[in-house]
């Protein structure tokens, strides 16, 4: 390997590394918007007309979260790419003992977070999904964002679907946070112990934080 391609491979890696810390940020500040459905319907509608009223804030931060989902995507596909060119053609056997399972299936659950965001997008944002519930006011004449949200994880289909698409985030969530920590050069000395552990513990926090809301919909500790 070149020099050049190195130095080419090292910053992919780092630009990576912090488009991944950006959209796990994303995925915690997100997740702690969902769970003010608990707060009940007027303090989770007000929390969707703040959002709402962001008006062209709203679009930036869109726009901004786009580009750095399409940098990260292009970022790992690059690498990917060159770490199979990096391999011997007469490499049989992938060795799988240095990798976890994580680290094995990113390419595999960071399609499934894109489906995901797609499918959360047409579900609550546009209302392709039960539009029936998306068109509702509550008394106060404001979008019924926490009706939607209720009535729609009431079915159990969506729940298993969610479910699904929230385990594969959260482990998309393990391995990107310790691999970029590992990466951005913050996973020494000192730290090492507290970075390693950093994966495990964003990666519970988004599982057991997107999942709590629709089981307790599904289970009826919700209310619409």
């Amino acid at each position: 390997m070149t020099a050049s391609v190195l130095r080419s491979t090292i910053a992919t890696k780092v630009l990576m590394a912090a488009c991944g810390i950006g959209l796990v940020g994303f995925a915690l500040v997100h997740m702690l918007g969902h769970l003010q459905v608990f707060g009940g319907r007027n303090v989770y509608n007000a929390y969707a007309q703040t959002l709402q009223n962001l008006g062209a804030l709203k679009w930036v931060a869109r726009l901004g979260l786009l580009g750095i989902l399409v940098v990260h995507a292009r970022s790992g596909v690059m690498m990917a790419q060159r770490n199979r060119t990096a391999r011997p053609h007469d490499y049989a056997a992938r060795n799988y003992q240095r990798a976890t399972t994580q680290g094995r299936t990113m390419l595999l659950t960071g399609i499934a977070f894109v489906a995901f965001l797609l499918y959360h997008l047409a579900h609550f944002t546009l209302g392709w999904v039960h539009p029936e519930y998306f068109h509702t006011l509550d008394s106060l004449g404001r979008p019924d964002v926490y009706g939607n949200f209720v009535r729609s994880f009431q079915h159990p289909l969506i729940t298993v679907l969610y479910l699904v698409a929230v385990f594969a985030v959260a482990m998309h969530c393990t391995h990107a946070t310790s691999s970029a920590l590992r990466t951005l050069g913050l996973s020494t000395g000192r730290f090492r112990r507290a970075c390693e552990a950093a994966g495990p513990v964003v990666g519970v926090a988004v599982l057991a934080g997107f999942a709590c809301v629709p089981l307790a919909c599904l289970f009826g500790l919700v209310q619409p």
